[in-house]
């Protein structure tokens, strides 16, 4: 482990070295996030460092790590009277503030992610919308064409594909097939086979040391417990730190400042554990869709999903050629709504729009409507 980073030290820094530092240490990264947001003399490399598509969700681990320090301090310093109260209070505003853009920035990371994926890529494209509405209007005719293309490439019948109940019931199902390849340490298998309580110590001693990771929680086949034990810890947690939710410290009640010092330290220890299970979920949350997007990934490049998915689409092909006329009423009515000839607009893929688009075209091609003027007109 590297030595551990003074905020002071953070604006002398080379770039090269902070990055040892922080990748070394997540206190050096708190240090870092708190620095870059409080001092006006920080290097624009090490903010355009925090804000690269690498470091992005790291830099909104350590500020949320960083706000809920401070707000415990804050809140320590009021009840003490402590004269470094003032100072402290606008260190805090200004890493909130910090720690919004960062939502903000990671948000956007993943709104790129899905506006590049396949199926976003599919929502936007006319054709490729006409084709899928087209075989939810006659899914016994597209079975009939699906079945000639696999016959055609000797294909053999596609395995049923399994329903999950949770994303964790599909991450434990690629493991087992060998999709995923995380390594099984004794650690690992002491916390699979444990109970729920032991699951519930490992979790809080992870949380309340920040610097250090426990790596056995983080196993793809932990994932669903660690998010549990989570949950509840932040619901066993919420009343004694006088928060409202689990999900956020909230405002302390006036009352709190006439309790005794024994009790208020309690609350304020309470609190501070709180803030660090908030910050160990948004880490839960990043694993978990770090995995899934891996096994999309994988899924999309594999050579039988890729066959799957060429020989679907010559069905769609095949069905549009029998229904030609069917064909061209669906991209009649969707041509309205292009932003360009034969691209939607990004914003229709995920609007009730869209459903109502698609509920009313299929229900025209149902009742054969569609082939009167009216089936035309757009409402």
């Amino acid at each position: 482990m590297g030595d551990r980073l003074r905020l002071a030290d953070v604006e002398h820094m080379p770039t090269d070295e902070l990055v040892q530092m922080i990748t070394e240490s997540f206190d050096n990264l708190v240090t870092v996030a708190i620095a870059e947001a409080t001092n006006g003399y920080i290097p624009q490399r090490t903010r355009r460092l925090l804000r690269k598509a690498e470091w992005r969700l790291d830099w909104q681990d350590a500020l949320l790590c960083a706000c809920g320090e401070l707000q415990v301090a804050v809140e320590r310093m009021r009840y003490g009277r402590d004269p470094r109260l003032d100072p402290t209070e606008r260190r805090l505003r200004r890493v909130r503030n910090r720690a919004h853009e960062a939502g903000v920035l990671a948000k956007k990371l993943r709104s790129n992610d899905f506006n590049n994926s396949t199926e976003r890529k599919s929502g936007t494209n006319s054709h490729l919308t006409a084709l899928g509405w087209l075989r939810s209007a006659f899914p016994g005719e597209y079975a009939e064409c699906l079945r000639q293309e696999r016959a055609h490439r000797n294909l053999g019948e596609e395995a049923e594909k399994p329903s999950f109940r949770n994303v964790h019931e599909q991450i434990e199902f690629a493991c087992e097939r060998g999709r995923l390849t995380a390594p099984r340490t004794p650690e690992v298998d002491m916390l699979v086979a444990a109970d729920d309580a032991v699951v519930r110590l490992a979790t809080a001693v992870d949380a309340k040391d920040q610097e250090e990771r426990n790596s056995a929680l983080r196993h793809p086949l932990m994932l669903g417990r660690w998010e549990n034990a989570l949950r509840e810890l932040g619901e066993k947690t919420a009343k004694r730190a006088r928060a409202e939710t689990p999900h956020g410290l909230g405002t302390l009640p006036d009352d709190f400042y006439a309790l005794p010092a024994d009790e208020a330290i309690a609350v304020l220890n309470s609190r501070r554990f709180l803030a660090a299970i908030q910050q160990r979920r948004l880490e839960y949350k990043r694993c978990v869709r770090q995995i899934t997007q891996a096994l999309r990934k994988q899924e999309r490049e594999d050579p039988h999903v890729i066959a799957l998915a060429e020989t679907k689409a010559a069905a769609g092909q095949l069905l549009a050629e029998r229904y030609p006329s069917e064909y061209a009423y669906v991209r009649a009515v969707l041509r309205p709504h292009e932003e360009r000839n034969g691209y939607l607009p990004k914003s229709l893929v995920t609007s009730p729009q869209r459903s109502e688009i698609k509920r009313r075209i299929l229900q025209a091609l149902t009742d054969g409507t569609w082939m009167r003027p009216e089936g035309h007109a757009h409402k």
